[in-house]
């Protein structure tokens, strides 16, 4: 979580920890990514279907290919398969992460931040944490969950 030493520990090392202006504003490629939830929900709305009468940013057929299971099973680190299956850089729907079917397309980031898109239910919807979560943390489950039923699956 640290980078070997380049960054502080959240909350021990820093007060701010990982809000800290330094941390935000350092542009890790592939972590790093600072939003809102409103934010993170319009992008995958504008992935899935568009925003405001606007043509979506991927098209149907891109979305396809993103959500054909590539990757899956045992970890190479030899961690056991949990469940967890990868499209194209998009986590798709799995016993590990049930979405709202084979049309999601969805990412995570540390502390329990989730967010995906779902053309065929015309869905964009982000959770971000204000304090992170640790192993086994449900409250994006629990959202998810919520939004299936209130979409009668």
């Amino acid at each position: 979580m640290t980078m070997n030493g380049a960054l502080p520990f959240p909350g021990l090392d820093d007060p701010h920890g990982w809000n800290s202006p330094a941390v935000l504003t350092a542009e890790f490629p592939g972590a790093g990514a600072v939003s809102s939830a409103r934010g993170l929900a319009a992008l995958y709305a504008a992935v899935a279907t568009g925003v405001d009468g606007s043509a979506r940013l991927l098209t149907e057929d891109t979305v396809t290919d993103a959500v054909k299971e590539l990757s899956g099973g045992p970890s190479w680190s030899g961690l056991p398969d949990l469940g967890a299956r990868w499209g194209t850089g998009f986590v798709v729907d799995s016993a590990f992460r049930r979405l709202l079917g084979p049309r999601s397309f969805a990412n995570s980031g540390a502390g329990g931040q989730f967010a995906f898109g779902d053309d065929a239910f015309g869905v964009g919807f982000a959770y971000t944490a204000n304090r992170l979560g640790g192993s086994g943390d449900q409250r994006a489950e629990r959202l998810i969950g919520a939004l299936r039923v209130s979409l009668g699956g």
